[in-house]
Order: structure tokens, then sequence, then C-alpha cells
């Protein structure tokens, strides 16, 4: 959601899966859409089998969650390395034939050290961020992406405040403290 009336947009908390409703139908075919911590709506396949995660925190999480990750950039046990972390080499994820490509975000950015590789990596599978520096966010996220769970809650509007307790009718005194 754009700023408005001249917000500075990083001080907006990162958007996460649940503010559209996790994810749904986007437009037929069995494609699905997901929000990601950036904003951006992301076209995903009806079927994710193959993860490439970008760093070794994404990886982390998508592996304790139970997702094939295929492909990390950086050192993750077990998996194929495709690059150093947070600059993915091209051509390694290709390789992989990933279903999607997780990244991590800051400040509802990429944090890949070159902006331009999200754009390339988009020319081989959807990308979706998940913000890493609320990694209760990022691990619901991860789920819902996995259709293991709800995404976490939106923290885009902060709560409504609780009305007021309601006024007591005057009558005797309470013998009982008053705990509630």
């Amino acid at each position: 959601m754009p700023p408005t009336g001249g917000e500075d947009p990083r001080s907006q908390p990162a958007r996460t899966a649940a503010l559209t409703g996790v994810i749904s139908d986007a437009g037929g075919g069995g494609r699905r859409a997901f929000i990601d911590a950036t904003g951006a709506s992301v076209s995903l396949p009806p079927s994710i089998r193959r993860f490439v995660a970008t760093d070794e925190v994404v990886g982390g999480l998508l592996s304790a969650l139970g997702g094939d990750v295929v492909g990390c950039a950086g050192s993750l046990d077990g998996v194929a390395a495709v690059g150093e972390q947070r600059a993915p080499d091209l051509r390694a994820v290709a390789a992989l034939k990933p279903d999607v490509i997780v990244t991590g975000a800051v400040e509802r950015a990429h944090d890949l050290v070159d902006a331009r590789l999200v754009a390339a990596l988009r020319r081989v599978a959807p990308v979706i961020a998940v913000d890493t520096g609320r990694p209760a966010a990022a691990g619901a996220d991860l789920r819902a992406l996995l259709g293991r769970g709800t995404a976490a809650p939106s923290t885009a509007k902060p709560p409504r405040p609780r009305p007021p307790a309601p006024n007591r009718s005057p009558g005797p005194p309470s013998t009982t403290p008053d705990l509630f």
C-alpha cells in the first residue's frame, strides 16, 4: 500500500501475506497471489515444491519448516550452493529449476547485494521476500507459502484501543478487592 499524506514508507511495518488473505486465487489457471514483505503481489504456481533461498537465514527457515530447499546462496548443510550469501549466481539458480526463489527483506526492500538481481531472478522463477528482521513474521509467511498455516498478523494498522470500562453504579462498597 503506498504511503499517503507524505508518510515515510520506512515508518510502515513490512506487509505480510495476511494483509490480502494470505494466498488467494490470482486469476485462474491455479495460480495464486502472495503479498510479500516488500508489499509486492507475486503470482505463484499452483504447486510449489522446489525453493532456492538467497541467504542462509531464509534457507534455514525454509528447511526447518520442511521446505525442499534445492539451492542456497551461502552455505547450508545438504543444499547446493548457488553463489555468495545475498548474491546468488543466476546460472546456478536457473539450473536448479526452482518453483520459487525466496529472499530476505529489510525496510520493505529485497536485501540482495545488487537490486538488479531481483529482476534477473524473476526471469527464472517467482521471487518473494520475507522480513528477516521479524523472524516470527517471516516464519508465519513461509508456513503460509508452504500451506502449513496462516501468515503473520498484519501490523500495518495499530490495534484498536479497548473501550473504557463501563461506569459502575453507585452502591455499597465492596468487601472484596476489585481485581477485574
